[in-house]
């Protein structure tokens, strides 16, 4: 509950009467709403109501106080501490001239020398020692770690800035030192000099057993994990996340400033018509953003500002009262996050709602002197940069953050994202075992049946037990506080018979989720090997998991559109799978069990059946090979699944044999799925018996078809040869049909 002290605070400003200031405490309750009431009749929103965005901030303060440059400048000084030697190397100035030289030529820049001696001259702007030395080990690493071309490129972005002024010099700066030390942390595969190799080691991450700098929850469960290697792989996968978040959290920051401060600037003064200061708000107005974001938030970004910079006015002005909301309803939109006012659609002159903060001097009033006095004013909530807060603010709400980040990471879209989906699954266990967890993996916990949209709450709520989030009330709202269920069966998982005798397997020393490993006793006895089954698979199994559930749901959707080249091309995915997975033939028969006993899978199969449908053609691949399967004997089926399969195989025969009006593609398209499987199954060494009759009847079928429509359709041959795989075509002519001359496909359509 808000204290006495709040409300008589706010007595205070709605009211202007002090000797209410005196009153009882249920006086001051009752008169406090009667005043809301009265504001909220006049329209006017009550302290309550104008709840602050900022607040509503989902990540811990420190991750908005840390950045990478910062980090990179703390390499540096690690660097120059580990090695005297280097300290004098890039303080001396013959050896200074030297690497200066050395780079230029290196990067084959007709300009380097200059622009790079003028950077050592002014360092950050400041002409400090250390920037200076800063600069030449910049100049070291990407000596040593860069690409000529990546100095080329990089050097001509440093003569745009370095004989500007301070503002632009300073850029440079952070430019050079950013660049330098993301080519060193790449470069760790390549030779280092003995001084610096260790500290680039811990720059990527903690030595084993060093665990997270980052507190977070997560720790206290870790340190609880009773198997020491097992609790160092978990702090050293909490420590990679925390890289991770870190580097993802850089980009989404630039992104938030560009997208709430920096191109709204640009485009209010663009349709001021004061160009001038359009083109300098990346120069000067940029200190001004960069201080109110930091002076509210105390937020680092990535791009260090100029705290003294006397022009900052020029780009950094009341610009959000002088545009409409409509223009913030463009910015804030997702899809155009982090993009410059000039790539974005909806944008209008007609947003301009007062132009007088744009005129030269119109940013005085907004910052004071310098974008030092901004920052003084952020740090005191002045209320006139509360609106500039809120917006930058609202990109980091948990309902725009948490899933931008994880979509991010969990894609591993960036270099330094990779593995990020292994050491989640990796750390998930002790997560699962520490809330009782009701999924079974990672992905189950995160996304809905068919792992197509994310739980936000429960991803912020992982994010938080790693030390990301913040705790929020409704934060753990879905997650399940009761132990799953032990499912009992009566049916063994390796046999798949039913039994009376079926036991958990015992385990020594178990890692993760058991509670599923059953097994009968007939198969215990037959299973003479001291290693769990379950766990030879499970991690393959958790993989293929997306992949049935998303196959699943594609059938029951495209099915019912009916677009034969969407419907083909779920065949594909099943090729994926068994390219990926093909050397082991009995994950795949358990893969195929797992789809086959799906009762909505089984249930669409049914469907299609009985109502003739056209789609089982244009999906037939993936039939056929469950089918071949079946009749090999590899997939143990029930009588009533073998009849079910024998039903599909029909129905897409006579689908073929039964429309003379069938375009030459769906010819030579079921001939491609009819090869698919086989050519899969030959590649791995499986049996393909079954598999060499389907492809046999399925090709005499088009043959016989084509000899009868040849007259009445005169493209027929041209339209069949279009959806035959050439490379599959050549593989079945051979092995199955005994040479082209023997082939009824190769004669009818090739010859």
């Amino acid at each position: 509950k808000p204290s006495k002290a709040y409300f008589l605070v706010v007595l205070h400003k709605l009211s202007g009467q002090a000797q209410i200031l005196g009153a009882s405490e249920a006086r001051l309750m009752e008169r406090f709403k009667s005043l809301i009431a009265h504001k909220k009749r006049q329209g006017t929103p009550g302290p309550m109501q104008n709840e602050c965005m900022s607040d509503q901030v989902c990540i811990e303060d420190r991750w908005m106080h840390s950045t990478r440059m910062l980090h990179y400048l703390r390499l540096f000084r690690d660097l120059f501490d580990h090695s005297k030697p280097l300290k004098r190397m890039c303080t001396e100035i013959r050896s200074c001239s030297e690497i200066i030289h050395a780079l230029a030529q290196h990067s084959h820049h007709d300009n380097a020398v200059p622009v790079l001696r003028r950077l050592w001259d002014v360092g950050d702007a400041t002409m400090s020692r250390t920037s200076k030395s800063n600069a030449i080990l910049a100049y070291h690493l990407l000596l040593r770690h860069e690409e000529p071309s990546g100095c080329l490129a990089l050097i001509e972005m440093l003569g745009d800035r370095v004989f500007r002024c301070n503002s632009a010099q300073k850029q440079a700066y952070n430019l050079v030192v950013q660049h330098a030390a993301r080519a060193y942390e790449c470069g760790q595969n390549k030779q280092f000099p003995d001084n610096d190799k260790q500290s680039s080691e811990n720059l990527k991450q903690p030595k084993a057993g060093q665990g997270s700098l980052i507190e977070a929850p997560a720790d206290s469960d870790i340190a609880g994990v009773s198997d020491a290697n097992l609790r160092i792989f978990c702090q050293e996968a909490l420590s990679k996340i925390h890289f991770m978040v870190e580097d993802y959290l850089d980009g989404h920051k630039e992104c938030a400033f560009k997208s709430s401060l920096h191109e709204p600037a640009r485009f209010y003064f663009d349709i001021c018509g004061n160009s001038h200061h359009r083109d300098h708000v990346n120069v000067h107005g940029i200190n001004g953003w960069l201080c109110l974001v930091r002076g509210w938030f105390g937020c680092q970004l990535p791009m260090i500002p100029l705290s003294g910079d006397h022009d900052t006015f020029k780009g950094c002005a009341d610009v959000w009262s002088g545009l409409s909301e409509k223009a913030w309803e463009v910015f804030q939109s997702e899809d155009n996050f982090g993009k410059d006012y000039e790539g974005i659609k909806g944008l209008s002159s007609k947003f301009l709602k007062n132009a007088r903060y744009g005129s030269y001097d119109g940013g005085h009033a907004f910052i004071g002197r310098t974008a030092e006095d901004l920052e003084k004013a952020a740090r005191q909530k002045d209320k006139k940069y509360k609106q500039y807060a809120d917006k930058f603010a609202y990109f980091f709400t948990k309902k725009f953050l948490v899933k931008k980040m994880f979509e991010a990471l969990n894609a591993e879209s960036k270099p330094e994202f990779v593995g990020f989906r292994k050491v989640c699954e990796d750390l998930f266990p002790v997560f699962k075992g520490k809330f009782l967890i009701a999924e079974d993996n990672f992905l189950e916990f995160l996304y809905d049946d068919d792992l197509m949209h994310l739980d936000v709450d429960n991803a912020a709520f992982f994010f938080w037990w790693c030390g990301v989030c913040k705790m929020t009330k409704d934060m753990g709202v879905a997650i399940t506080k009761e132990k799953k269920e032990e499912k009992y069966t009566d049916s063994c998982p390796i046999c798949y018979e039913k039994k009376d005798n079926i036991m958990q397997i015992p385990h020594w020393g178990s890692k993760g989720d058991i509670s599923s490993h059953w097994m009968c006793r007939d198969c215990m006895d037959r299973y003479n090997r001291n290693k769990c089954p379950f766990f030879q698979e499970v991690s393959l199994k958790e993989t293929v998991l997306a992949h049935i559930s998303d196959f699943i749901h594609e059938i029951s959707t495209r099915s019912s559109v009916g677009d034969a080249n969407q419907l083909a091309a779920l065949t594909e995915n099943w090729q994926f799978i068994e390219m990926e997975h093909g050397n082991k033939p009995k994950v795949l028969i358990r893969v195929a069990r797992l789809i086959l006993s799906d009762s909505q899978f089984a249930g669409l199969l049914r469907h299609g059946v009985d109502t003739k449908a056209g789609w089982m053609r244009d999906a037939a691949g993936f039939i056929f090979r469950l089918y071949g399967m079946s009749l090999e004997g590899d997939l143990k089926t029930t009588e009533s699944e073998q009849k079910l399969l024998e039903e599909c195989y029909e129905t897409i025969v006579q689908s073929v044999k039964g429309n003379p009006e069938h375009h030459g593609h769906y010819l030579g398209a079921i001939y491609s799925q009819a090869m698919v499987p086989y050519v899969c199954a030959l590649q791995y060494g499986q049996k393909t018996t079954q598999l060499e009759l389907i492809v046999k009847h399925i090709g005499n079928i088009i043959s016989r078809l084509y000899k009868k429509r040849r007259r009445n359709q005169p493209n027929l041959q041209q339209e069949v040869r279009e959806r035959i795989i050439e490379e599959y075509r050549n593989i079945v002519s051979a092995r199955i049909w005994g040479g082209e001359s023997r082939d009824p496909v190769w004669q009818a359509f090739y010859n």
